[in-house]
């Protein structure tokens, strides 16, 4: 004998309200911490400090030699190290797969650079471009390269190449485990058809292989794009944002106005064009990777 309809509009209440009791606390948590301080600091970009409703902050952005430095050095940083990213996580997710496959140790290895604190690893860094004794300076020097030496980390022309480098390390070992866990749920029929047929190892992973790992690529591809435009604990512990602002990316150049010159509204502004920068980002990259999603 089935329940009356009034039994099950009730059981349908209660497993509601579980359900909106159990993703309660993360709502509170995404909502305190997320959408509060946007909402926030859209307020407070567009008023004052005598509750004036103004356009001031932005117009300061415009004119602001500094801004357009670091807003500048931030796209390049991004324009560099988020293919870089995906090149270096997919080659060594292949090698990893092809040569140490099922290797836990392996793995292990190539997320330790995510794992490890950011100022562990950037006082193992600041050492390897340290100008006096670095490790890198005595590698050359011992390879008969010293008129190479430099001071990586403090000249204009070597600090944001060596910023890229430790940030591609950085972020490469948790994408890695990502596209491995892709190649290992491709089918392996696909290959050996492909191969059966005659088709390269080239022309394999370019029609079988990488059409199939488009969708890990367009994940990779926004949050590392995200990545570099939310860096800020390297610059802390390795160049803060020297050489003349050399290095100096818009996460870290916020943190400076507003915690260092305590120019809080005009951060706020800054914010704000950074969320709606990411937004765009991750709206573009998805939409053209959806029409670039295929298999055949």
């Amino acid at each position: 004998m089935s329940k009356p309809p009034v039994d099950q509009l009730g059981k349908s209440r209660k497993d509601a309200l579980f359900s909106y009791a159990v993703i309660a606390p993360a709502m509170v948590i995404l909502f305190g911490f997320t959408l509060l301080p946007f909402v926030l600091s859209v307020w407070k970009s567009l008023f004052n400090k005598r509750g004036e409703f103004t356009f001031t902050y932005y117009a300061e952005m415009a004119s602001d030699s500094v801004f357009h430095q670091v807003l500048w050095n931030n796209f390049i940083f991004a324009v560099v190290t988020v293919p870089a990213t995906i090149f270096v996580a997919l080659g060594l997710a292949l090698l990893v797969v092809k040569v140490v496959r099922g290797s836990s140790f392996a793995r292990t290895m190539l997320l330790s650079p995510t794992i490890l604190p950011v100022v562990a690893a950037g006082a193992v860094w600041l050492y390897f471009f340290q100008p006096s004794f670095g490790l890198l300076n005595q590698l050359l020097k011992a390879v008969g390269l010293g008129h190479f030496m430099g001071n990586w980390l403090g000249d204009v022309a070597t600090a944001m190449p060596a910023v890229m480098i430790v940030s591609v390390w950085q972020q490469a070992g948790l994408f890695v485990l990502f596209y491995i866990a892709a190649l290992l749920s491709i089918d392996p029929q696909l290959k050996e058809a492909s191969l059966i047929e005659g088709a390269s190892d080239f022309y394999n992973f370019r029609r079988v292989t990488w059409p199939m790992l488009m969708p890990t690529t367009l994940f990779v591809a926004v949050m590392a794009t995200a990545n570099a435009f939310k860096q800020v604990d390297l610059l802390f512990v390795l160049t803060q944002g020297g050489p003349n602002n050399t290095t100096n990316l818009l996460l870290y150049h916020i943190w400076k106005l507003a915690f260092s010159q305590f120019r809080d509204g005009y951060a706020a502004a800054v914010t704000v064009l950074l969320v709606v920068v990411l937004l765009i980002v991750a709206i573009v990259q998805i939409r053209v990777s959806d029409k670039r999603i295929h298999y055949r």
